[in-house]
Parts: C-alpha cells; structure tokens; sequence
C-alpha cells in the first residue's frame, strides 16, 4: 500500500487529499447544516401547531358549538376545522369532547370515533402541550389545548397536528442545493488541486516528492562529505545548514540540531557572514581568526529568482595550508638569506684568492683576522640570547644582507629566549622578522646614512621585537591600510608581506603597533607575542633555555 502510494505523481496526490479533505468536511457540514434545519422545521412546526391549537380553543363558536353537539352544530365544526387547516397548512385539526370522541377530522370517516395515540389524557385533564405520536395518519408533531365554556369548565379540547413525514420531505427538499453545492464546490477543488500542482511542479522544477527526496539525500551526503566547513544563513542571521567539518574546524561543541536555527553571531562570533548578506557583496579568499581557528574562507550572498536569502561560507582550516604556505615562505626567506651569505663570501673567497695568488701573506693574515672577528662578534650578539638554532640562523643571515645593501645594521638584545618545539611557530616568527626586517631595508637602501636598529626584549611574559629605521616613514593616510592585503605604495602585485605580518602575529595571539616617531625620521614597528603562546603551553620562560 505503501509502495503504491509512493509511486503516485504529485499532481494525483494533491487532487486526492484535497478531494477527500473537502469531501468529508463539506459531508460533515451539511449534516450539521441538514440536522440543525431539521431541528428548526420542528421548532417552527411545534409553535405552529401550539398557536393554532390555542387559537382554536379559544373560538367562541368552537366553544357555542361544542356545548350543543347537534348535527348542524357538528357539520360547522368540521368545515371550520376543515378551513382552518387549509388556512395554516398543517396536516389535521381534531376536536375532540371529554369522552375522547372525534368531533372533526380530515378523514370523515374517523369522525365519531376514539382519538387514537395515548397522548391525549393531560389535555382532557386541563393541560396544553405537544408531543410526538403516531396517530391515524402517521408519526406527528401534536399540540393540544383544553376547551373550556363560559363558566370555565372544561368540555373537550383541541388537537392540531404536523406529520413528520412532511417535515421530512421539507428538509429535504432545502438540502438538495446544498448538495447539489457540494458537487459544484468537488468539481471547482479538482480543477484548483490540478492547477495548485501545476505550480508546485513548476516552483519545484517540475521534481516529483520521490526525486526530491533523493536530491536531498544527495546534496547532504555532498555537504557532509566534503573537506571543507559549510556554514548557510537565512535573512534573519539564523543557522539553516552547518556541516560536521564546519563543527570540526571551528570546535563548535553540541549537536547539530541544536546548532540549527540559533543566531549565527552566538555560535559563530565575527564571522562577517551576516554583513556579507546585508551588503551582496562577495568575500573571497579571506583569512580569519574564529575561536583561536585559523580559516580560509569564502563568504558570498545567497540569491534565489534574483531574491536575497541569505548567505554561505565555506572555509578550510589554514592550519596545514598556513604551515605549507609558512614553509614555503620560510624557504624563500632561507633561500634569500644564504644567497646573500654566499654572495658575501665569494667575493671575499676572490679577496682572499687575491692576497694568496700575490703572496701578500701579512695583509691575508691581517684580512683574515677582520673577517673572523666581525663573524664572531655578530654571532654572539645574536646567539648568547637566541637559543633557537632556525631563528638566531636567520637573524644573523640579516647581517650579510645589510651589508650586501650597505646599511649599518645593529642588534639591541635583552633576556634569553629558549629553543621553539613548534616549527609552525619558528616559521612564524621567521616570517615576522623577515618581512620587518626586508621592510626597513627597503625603506633605507636609497639613503646616504642607512641606518636600521632591532631591539628584542624577553621577559617572563611576553617576547617584544622592535624595529627602527631612519627611512621617509609612513604617511597618516596611508596608515590606515598598511596592514591590509594587497595594499602597498611600492607598486602592483605587491602588499602581502605586512599582511602575513598581522596574520602570524594573530595566530600566535600577539600584537603589533606603529611607535610614535616624535621629531624624528622613519618607521618603528613593535611586535608583543606572549610566551605561552610560543610554546604552546610548555612552562618555558624567557631565562631558561631547558625546554
């Protein structure tokens, strides 16, 4: 049964059900409406007869006539009787005297004889009312009225009466174009329910329940499938559909159900998924921090029959894609450092081939001694308070290129930091360093006097990095876009450094800021990261350098 309803189309379905619907509840309509005027058929046909039969009684030729039963008398009684009942459209009006004997009836034959139906007793006691009796003439709606002289005593009575069957053939006469409405009324919800399904079938791209099911099914094993996060919102900013990699990524804790239809903004703070729907303006590409998650993400408005409904993010966790990019960036940073370090020593190999070749052995000797003291002392500078190999590596490289660009390069160094576990976090402060680094000497290299001064400072909470250069300096309008991606004043295809500055530096829950130059030239960058963040929970401190 089940099966066989299934296969049926939605146009079969929608005229069924609304068919049935409509059938039983107009079905049970008109027997409430053919009950209640039945009901009001027999009020009306009660009250009839009580007026008529009081009427009657009432008569003082009825009452004359009735006192002296004579032939004539009992001739003017039927034809009164007779009238009367043509007059008020009732069935029969019986008079009756004390003894129970018929004084009238339709049929004049019945006339002389006992009044028949066992509910005439209480009128010749003195009593009106009506009943419900079957007499000569069937089942009837009878009111009777005592008869009474001028001496107020009592010499028969009145009775009045309305066959049920009559009343029947009334009410069903009404209920004809009631039911004659009810068909009218099936044949018009056919021809709705067929044109209704029509416009179902075309909202719904002419998909049966069947197909749609299936296509459901599809798109949420799709959604649940895929390695991306999916996060949709409807106008109203509340959660309609959250995969279990969104959850994932963003350690989002509860089910799913009680996820959907929360606010976006209390599950998923500044996810700027609300602001992209409100503007219809697309998000690509971006980089985010949510719940201490580091995501890619795309965020676009949702837009059906050219109608704004929402809006959907999809995201991935950055974590590996930033170690990949991180690596990648490290390696080119690397890269550059030892191609600045080996372009540093073969010129001074040449020097050195130089001196040998002329057998300058004092000069070579005196060279020698410049260059392995002017090593030694960079080293410790960076070495004695670095104990991270990668990082002090890296710093010291930056020595090599200064010179390479001629720029008086000097380190400032405070506090010990210790050996990094998390090579996620060395490539991050690889990067940091690299990009502030390559800025100031970008910013000095056309000078006269270059001049760049880095200042680390670790304590027991925080590791500050700063740098300072003597270079033009940022402009108060261009201050305001520094950070952003893709934003440079050094040309096209450009920008990207200070945004990976802000990025690392976000991962690792630091901050950075522009130092007030007051009355003097250049940029000063200032780098705050806290220590706990660096190892990553380890109870490591910027004196020890056991971890």
């Amino acid at each position: 049964m089940n099966y066989f309803f299934n296969r049926l189309s939605l146009k079969v379905k929608l005229i069924s059900l609304i068919c049935l619907v409509f059938i039983l509840s107009v079905i049970a309509q008109n027997i409430y409406i053919i009950h209640v005027v039945n009901d009001e058929y027999l009020n009306l046909s009660r009250q009839r007869t009580e007026n008529i039969a009081t009427i009657i009684s009432t008569s003082d030729s009825i009452i004359e006539t009735l006192q002296n039963p004579t032939a004539n008398n009992l001739d003017f009684i039927q034809n009164y009787t007779e009238q009367a009942r043509t007059f008020a459209q009732v069935d029969y009006i019986v008079i009756f005297n004390m003894q129970g004997i018929r004084y009238s009836h339709p049929n004049k034959d019945k006339i002389g004889q006992l009044i028949v139906g066992g509910d005439e007793q209480r009128a010749l006691q003195g009593e009106s009312y009506t009943s419900i009796a079957k007499g000569t003439l069937g089942d009837a709606i009878r009111a009777f009225s005592p008869i009474y002289n001028k001496q107020q005593q009592q010499i028969g009575a009145v009775l009045v009466g309305q066959t049920l069957q009559k009343i029947n053939h009334l009410v069903a006469r009404t209920s004809q174009p009631i039911w004659l409405s009810l068909i009218a009324s099936l044949a018009i919800a056919i021809l709705l329910a067929s044109l209704l399904s029509r416009n179902i079938k075309k909202i719904l791209y002419g998909l049966e329940p069947l197909e749609m099911a299936q296509l459901f099914e599809e798109r949420d094993a799709i959604i649940r499938t895929v390695k991306e996060g999916i996060v949709v919102i409807n106008r109203e900013g509340c959660i309609t559909q959250i995969n279990n990699e969104a959850r994932r990524i963003l350690r989002i804790e509860g089910k799913k159900e009680n996820i959907i239809g929360q606010q976006i903004a209390d599950v998923i703070p500044n996810t700027r998924l609300y602001e992209v729907m409100m503007t219809g303006i697309a998000e690509y590409d971006c980089e985010q921090n949510i719940n201490g998650v580091v995501i890619l993400t795309n965020r676009t408005p949702l837009f059906v029959n050219d109608s704004l409904v929402g809006a959907i993010a999809s995201f991935r966790d950055m974590t590996e894609v930033r170690s990949l990019a991180e690596n990648l960036t490290g390696v080119n940073r690397y890269a550059d450092a030892l191609r600045s370090q080996s372009h540093e020593f073969n010129n001074k190999l040449h020097v050195i081939y130089g001196l040998a070749f002329n057998n300058n052995k004092q000069e070579l000797i005196d060279y020698l001694e410049e260059i392995i003291g002017n090593k030694q002392a960079e080293s410790n500078i960076i070495s004695q308070a670095i104990k991270d190999p990668i990082v002090a590596g890296f710093l010291n490289s930056k020595f090599s290129r200064a010179r390479e660009l001629g720029v008086s390069l000097s380190f400032n160094v405070s506090g010990i930091l210790a050996p990094i576990p998390d090579s996620q976090v060395t490539h991050s402060l690889v990067t940091i360093f690299g990009n502030l680094i390559d800025n100031g000497l970008d910013a000095v290299q056309f000078l006269d006097n270059k001049q760049i001064q880095v200042n680390l400072s670790i304590n027991e909470e925080a590791f500050i990095f700063e740098v300072n250069d003597n270079g033009e300096g940022i402009s108060e309008k261009d201050m305001q876009h520094i950070f952003k991606k893709g934003f440079s004043t050094k040309g096209d295809n450009r920008g990207i450094g200070l945004y990976l500055v802000v990025a690392s530096i976000d991962e690792l829950n630091g901050h950075i800021q522009l130092c007030d130059q007051i009355n003097k030239k250049g940029t000063c960058f200032k780098v705050s990261l806290p220590l706990k963040q660096l190892y990553r929970g380890k109870n490591c401190h910027g004196r020890r350098t056991d971890c």
